[in-house]
Protein backbone atom coordinates (compact mmCIF):
# COMPACT_ATOMS: atom_id res chain seq x y z
CA UNK A 1 0.00 0.00 0.00
CA UNK A 2 1.40 3.45 -0.90
CA UNK A 3 2.70 5.63 1.96
CA UNK A 4 0.16 8.37 1.08
CA UNK A 5 -2.73 5.98 1.78
CA UNK A 6 -1.14 4.82 5.02
CA UNK A 7 -0.65 8.44 6.13
CA UNK A 8 -4.36 9.08 5.55
CA UNK A 9 -5.26 6.14 7.78
CA UNK A 10 -2.81 7.24 10.47
CA UNK A 11 -4.42 10.70 10.36
CA UNK A 12 -7.89 9.23 10.79
CA UNK A 13 -6.71 7.40 13.92
CA UNK A 14 -4.88 10.57 15.07
CA UNK A 15 -1.48 8.85 15.05
CA UNK A 16 1.95 9.53 13.63
CA UNK A 17 3.27 7.20 10.91
CA UNK A 18 5.80 5.85 13.41
CA UNK A 19 3.00 4.30 15.51
CA UNK A 20 3.21 0.62 16.42
CA UNK A 21 0.52 -1.99 15.89
CA UNK A 22 -0.34 -1.66 19.59
CA UNK A 23 -0.65 2.13 19.23
CA UNK A 24 -3.01 1.61 16.28
CA UNK A 25 -5.13 -0.76 18.32
CA UNK A 26 -5.25 1.62 21.30
CA UNK A 27 -6.28 4.54 19.08
CA UNK A 28 -8.93 2.39 17.42
CA UNK A 29 -10.45 1.39 20.77
CA UNK A 30 -10.34 4.98 22.04
CA UNK A 31 -12.02 6.44 18.93
CA UNK A 32 -14.54 3.65 18.70
CA UNK A 33 -15.58 4.32 22.31
CA UNK A 34 -15.66 8.05 21.66
CA UNK A 35 -17.92 7.82 18.61
CA UNK A 36 -20.17 5.08 19.94
CA UNK A 37 -23.79 5.92 20.61
CA UNK A 38 -23.42 6.09 24.37
CA UNK A 39 -20.43 8.43 24.49
CA UNK A 40 -21.01 11.12 27.11
CA UNK A 41 -18.63 13.40 25.21
CA UNK A 42 -20.85 13.41 22.13
CA UNK A 43 -24.09 13.87 24.08
CA UNK A 44 -23.20 17.51 24.59
CA UNK A 45 -22.54 17.89 20.86
CA UNK A 46 -25.58 15.94 19.63
CA UNK A 47 -26.97 18.81 17.57
CA UNK A 48 -23.61 19.68 16.01
CA UNK A 49 -22.59 16.05 15.50
CA UNK A 50 -25.66 14.10 14.29
CA UNK A 51 -25.83 10.32 14.29
CA UNK A 52 -25.37 10.08 10.50
CA UNK A 53 -22.06 11.98 10.68
CA UNK A 54 -20.97 10.00 13.74
CA UNK A 55 -21.61 6.70 11.94
CA UNK A 56 -19.60 7.92 8.95
CA UNK A 57 -16.63 8.71 11.21
CA UNK A 58 -17.03 5.33 12.91
CA UNK A 59 -16.85 3.59 9.49
CA UNK A 60 -13.71 5.58 8.64
CA UNK A 61 -12.13 4.54 11.96
CA UNK A 62 -13.02 0.88 11.34
CA UNK A 63 -11.61 1.03 7.80
CA UNK A 64 -8.41 2.79 8.90
CA UNK A 65 -7.85 0.23 11.64
CA UNK A 66 -8.35 -2.71 9.27
CA UNK A 67 -5.98 -1.25 6.63
CA UNK A 68 -3.26 -0.29 9.12
CA UNK A 69 -3.50 -3.59 10.94
CA UNK A 70 -2.98 -5.46 7.67
CA UNK A 71 -0.10 -3.18 6.63
CA UNK A 72 1.70 -3.18 9.98
CA UNK A 73 1.45 -6.91 10.66
CA UNK A 74 4.05 -7.43 7.94
CA UNK A 75 6.51 -4.90 9.44
CA UNK A 76 9.02 -5.58 12.21
CA UNK A 77 7.78 -4.23 15.56
CA UNK A 78 8.59 -0.69 16.69
CA UNK A 79 8.68 0.62 20.25
CA UNK A 80 5.51 1.95 21.79
CA UNK A 81 5.32 4.50 24.54
CA UNK A 82 2.83 2.53 26.66
CA UNK A 83 3.06 -1.11 25.64
CA UNK A 84 5.64 -3.73 24.89
CA UNK A 85 6.57 -4.48 21.28
CA UNK A 86 4.22 -7.43 21.23
CA UNK A 87 1.41 -6.87 18.69
CA UNK A 88 -2.14 -7.04 19.99
CA UNK A 89 -3.81 -10.40 20.23
CA UNK A 90 -6.54 -11.24 17.75
CA UNK A 91 -9.08 -10.93 20.56
CA UNK A 92 -9.31 -7.53 22.27
CA UNK A 93 -7.59 -7.55 25.68
CA UNK A 94 -10.94 -7.15 27.46
CA UNK A 95 -11.98 -10.57 26.17
CA UNK A 96 -8.91 -12.08 27.82
CA UNK A 97 -10.20 -10.71 31.13
CA UNK A 98 -13.60 -12.40 30.83
CA UNK A 99 -12.41 -15.23 33.07
CA UNK A 100 -12.44 -12.83 36.03
CA UNK A 101 -15.73 -12.66 37.87
CA UNK A 102 -14.77 -9.67 39.98
CA UNK A 103 -12.04 -7.08 39.86
CA UNK A 104 -9.82 -6.92 42.91
CA UNK A 105 -6.45 -5.19 43.11
CA UNK A 106 -4.47 -8.38 42.37
CA UNK A 107 -6.72 -9.10 39.36
CA UNK A 108 -6.09 -5.59 38.00
CA UNK A 109 -2.34 -6.13 38.46
CA UNK A 110 -2.53 -9.46 36.61
CA UNK A 111 -4.42 -7.90 33.71
CA UNK A 112 -1.94 -5.01 33.54
CA UNK A 113 0.96 -7.44 33.48
CA UNK A 114 -0.67 -9.60 30.81
CA UNK A 115 -1.03 -6.49 28.66
CA UNK A 116 2.61 -5.62 29.22
CA UNK A 117 1.87 -2.21 30.72
CA UNK A 118 4.46 -0.91 33.18
CA UNK A 119 3.37 0.98 36.30
CA UNK A 120 5.63 3.92 35.39
CA UNK A 121 3.94 4.28 32.01
CA UNK A 122 0.50 3.94 33.53
CA UNK A 123 1.38 6.55 36.14
CA UNK A 124 2.38 9.04 33.44
CA UNK A 125 -0.68 8.27 31.32
CA UNK A 126 -3.14 8.66 34.22
CA UNK A 127 -1.19 11.37 36.04
CA UNK A 128 -1.34 9.32 39.24
CA UNK A 129 1.55 8.46 41.53
CA UNK A 130 3.09 4.99 41.14
CA UNK A 131 2.65 4.51 44.89
CA UNK A 132 -1.11 5.06 44.58
CA UNK A 133 -1.35 2.53 41.72
CA UNK A 134 0.64 0.02 43.78
CA UNK A 135 -1.71 0.58 46.72
CA UNK A 136 -4.75 0.01 44.49
CA UNK A 137 -3.28 -3.23 43.17
CA UNK A 138 -2.21 -4.38 46.65
CA UNK A 139 -5.55 -3.32 48.14
CA UNK A 140 -3.90 -1.26 50.84
CA UNK A 141 -7.23 0.37 51.59
CA UNK A 142 -5.94 2.47 54.49
CA UNK A 143 -3.46 4.17 52.15
CA UNK A 144 -6.10 5.01 49.51
CA UNK A 145 -8.10 8.25 49.21
CA UNK A 146 -11.80 8.60 49.98
CA UNK A 147 -14.25 6.57 47.88
CA UNK A 148 -15.27 9.56 45.74
CA UNK A 149 -11.70 10.13 44.52
CA UNK A 150 -10.86 6.45 44.37
CA UNK A 151 -13.82 5.76 42.09
CA UNK A 152 -12.49 8.12 39.41
CA UNK A 153 -8.97 6.76 39.74
CA UNK A 154 -10.10 3.12 39.44
CA UNK A 155 -12.31 3.99 36.45
CA UNK A 156 -9.35 5.64 34.71
CA UNK A 157 -7.17 2.64 35.47
CA UNK A 158 -9.83 0.25 34.11
CA UNK A 159 -10.07 2.24 30.88
CA UNK A 160 -6.33 1.89 30.30
CA UNK A 161 -6.70 -1.87 30.82
CA UNK A 162 -9.51 -2.11 28.25
CA UNK A 163 -12.04 -3.03 30.92
CA UNK A 164 -15.52 -1.74 31.67
CA UNK A 165 -14.76 1.20 33.99
CA UNK A 166 -18.16 1.16 35.71
CA UNK A 167 -18.05 -2.56 36.50
CA UNK A 168 -14.46 -2.46 37.72
CA UNK A 169 -15.11 0.58 39.92
CA UNK A 170 -18.26 -0.99 41.37
CA UNK A 171 -16.44 -4.25 42.19
CA UNK A 172 -13.41 -2.52 43.65
CA UNK A 173 -15.37 0.03 45.69
CA UNK A 174 -17.57 -2.72 47.14
CA UNK A 175 -14.43 -4.41 48.50
CA UNK A 176 -13.06 -1.02 49.61
CA UNK A 177 -16.22 -0.15 51.59
CA UNK A 178 -16.43 -3.62 53.15
CA UNK A 179 -12.84 -3.41 54.40
CA UNK A 180 -13.25 0.18 55.62
CA UNK A 181 -16.32 -0.76 57.70
CA UNK A 182 -14.42 -3.47 59.61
Amino acid sequence: MPQEDLKKYFDILELSPSATLRDVYNAYVRLKNLFSGDSIVLEALAEEFPEKRRKKVLRQVEDAYAKLQAALKNEPPKTSSMMTDEPPAEKPPSEKAVEFTSFSGPVLREIRERLGIRLDDLSKQLKLRVELLKNIEAEKFDALPEATYLKGQVKSLAGCLFLNPDRVAADYLKRFREKKQK
